[in-house]
């Protein structure tokens, strides 16, 4: 159930990309834009990054530096169609672990993917409360009074941006910008049928949704 960002302006790419990624069990989103990839960066967390070098908005190598600058530890894995000796070094000093270059094979990008996810990662064990449910950022489980608490992929991320933001109104369109990526096509409606789901596995036979409606404005978890 590990997350993955791909940073990557072909759209051809991208989307050979995403979904070879998705039948190996990868939640995928999809940036086509550093400067946008930078900022949901900063409020979602990703188990591993794949990073195109040359990028609109601010450039792959920036994306790095700036990432890791601000105590970003999810593995990248820069991706570029320059194969010089130069260029792999200015990437891997900016911060990335692999380097991989385009066209790439897309069995050799989820071999890289395979080993770059089992690398141990130092950052601390992180877990979101709120009632009696409790999210583990590091190991991806969540527990509901105690007891584990089997959520699909995208349940799960909802839950975790909902957590990370308590407190906060979350509108629709953020929440899809979170969890389905800023370019996806996805209706309000997937967002509702998502939610809907995940009250029912979060809230159990308690009365009062742990997941508070605010009409007109979005959905939010009380501090």
């Amino acid at each position: 159930m590990s997350r993955i960002l791909v940073v990557e302006d072909e759209e051809g790419l991208s989307g050979a990309m995403k979904e070879w990624l998705e039948d190996e069990c990868y939640v995928v989103s999809v940036i086509d834009d550093g400067l946008v990839a930078l900022e949901l960066l900063k409020s979602a967390s990703f188990e591993l990054i794949v990073l195109d070098l040359m990028l609109p908005g601010l450039s792959g190598i920036e994306v790095c530096k700036q990432y890791r600058k601000a105590g970003g530890k999810a593995p990248i894995l820069m991706l570029t169609a320059k194969s010089t000796m130069a260029c792999k070094e200015e990437g891997l000093d900016s911060g990335a672990d692999d380097y991989l270059t385009k066209p790439c094979n897309l069995r050799e990008l989820s071999a890289r993917v395979r080993a770059l996810l089992r690398r141990p990662l130092s950052s601390p064990v992180i877990v979101l409360e709120a009632g009696d449910i409790q999210l583990d950022t590091n190991s991806r489980t969540v527990t509901k009074a105690g007891s584990p608490l089997k959520l699909l992929p995208k349940e799960f991320i909802l839950l975790e941006v909902l957590l990370k933001h308590k407190g906060q109104v979350l509108s629709t369109e953020a929440l899809i910008e979170h969890v389905w990526g800023t370019n996806s096509t996805i209706a309000p409606e997937t967002v509702r049928s998502h939610l809907k789901a995940l009250r029912k596995k979060v809230d159990g036979k308690a009365a009062d949704s742990l997941i508070s409606t605010v009409h007109g404005m979005g959905y939010k978890i009380e501090a």
